[in-house]
């Protein structure tokens, strides 16, 4: 009961506290929070259709919708700055309102396959919510985070930013072209979804 009673408060303590977070400005600054929510987790994986398998059997996770991204699928593909001919795996689901995505590397030219070598497999990096992309790309990169990688998949363009030195994770922007959706996927899983 004791235990029952602590955790309605410590929430209802977190719900009131996240609530005055949100109004909250930077004490240094005048500018609003650079985030404003989190939208999708990504994971690196070394197999997609066996971390496809064992999330949707043993956690019910998907249906998964899936795609290549290379140098004919995106524009502008960049690693650390610079050109990338990188190609990688990437398959998509939601879990409630959050989006969770694991990608595979098919070379050893793409932060996806750097993460795999340094850390296994596991998050390489949380997209965030922002209020205006280009906004929240100046700021960034005006406090010293450099770009991990970026590129323009059809009506989406999304830049990872290096921000492991404040919150030990890959940060992501993103945006979507207005009335625009993704492509039609390359395949789903299980096969058979629509």
């Amino acid at each position: 009961m004791r235990l029952t009673t602590l955790s309605a408060v410590f929430a209802l303590s977190l719900g009131q506290g996240l609530s005055l977070q949100a109004k909250a400005q930077h004490p240094s600054t005048t500018e609003a929070p650079l985030f404003t929510g989190v939208s999708e987790i990504i994971l690196v994986v070394r197999d997609l259709e066996a971390s496809m398998k064992r999330q949707w059997e043993e956690f019910g996770i998907g249906p998964w919708q899936i795609w290549t991204f290379d140098a004919q699928s995106t524009r502008g593909l960049t690693m650390h700055g610079e050109p990338s001919d990188a190609a990688f795996r990437v398959a998509y689901t939601q879990i409630g309102d959050t989006y969770w995505e694991l990608v595979q590397p098919l070379d050893d030219k793409s932060t996806y396959y750097e993460t795999l070598q340094e850390r296994g497999e596991g998050v390489h990096n949380i997209v965030f919510q922002v209020a205006d992309f280009e906004d929240a790309a100046g700021r960034l990169e005006a406090l010293g985070y450099e770009s991990y990688n970026a590129a323009q998949w059809g009506a989406v363009e999304f830049i990872n930013f290096d921000t492991r030195r404040t919150l030990s994770v890959i940060a992501e922007i993103y945006r979507v072209a207005p009335g625009e959706a993704f492509p039609p996927p390359e395949a789903t899983y299980p096969p058979e979804m629509p």
